[in-house]
């Protein structure tokens, strides 16, 4: 009897060590994060989605970064991104778009709050981590820059 007790308690302690270890391996893979998606192109991107889960519609550069969505639930490893392209109006919306590398989370920091999805013209996609609110990638302030030259060169033009 004492057997059957111990063997029991055996089995018992056992199966909790791998619930618990089970729950805090899914503790490390999954994150839930806000996510800020920047547009870098002149064109507004319809039905921005990671793996298949919708994010939102960023506006065309510079009005990127203002959509968001509030707690979405990812893992490490590598992420599909998909969007379409707006078209002029009464037109139907572009196909989908497949980013042109295939972005991964890597290991998410612990302290991150927010997930920015960058969005290049060259269809390239760059996650960035962040505790407060994100700003453009490196790549895209100088995509910004470019953008403030060509805007004062055409305001020079349009005042002489």
């Amino acid at each position: 009897m004492l057997n059957k007790i111990v063997s029991r308690r055996t089995l018992l302690a056992g199966a909790a060590l791998w619930l618990l270890g089970t729950s805090a391996t899914m503790a490390q893979s999954d994150k839930v994060l806000d996510v800020y998606i920047f547009n870098y192109s002149d064109r507004t991107l319809l039905d921005v989605s990671v793996n298949g889960v919708r994010m939102g519609s960023p506006g065309p550069f510079p009005y990127s970064g203002r959509r968001n969505k509030v707690g979405m639930r990812f893992n490490d490893g590598p992420q599909t991104v998909t969007w379409r392209v707006a078209v002029p109006d009464g037109q139907e919306p572009g196909p989908v778009v497949r980013s042109s590398n295939t972005p991964s989370m890597g290991e998410i920091p612990s302290d991150a709050r927010n997930l920015s999805i960058h969005i290049y013209p060259d269809s390239a996609v760059e996650f960035n981590f962040s505790r407060r609110v994100p700003v453009l990638s490196k790549r895209g302030e100088s995509i910004d820059a470019e953008y403030r030259r060509r805007k004062a060169a055409q305001q020079q033009q349009s005042e002489s």
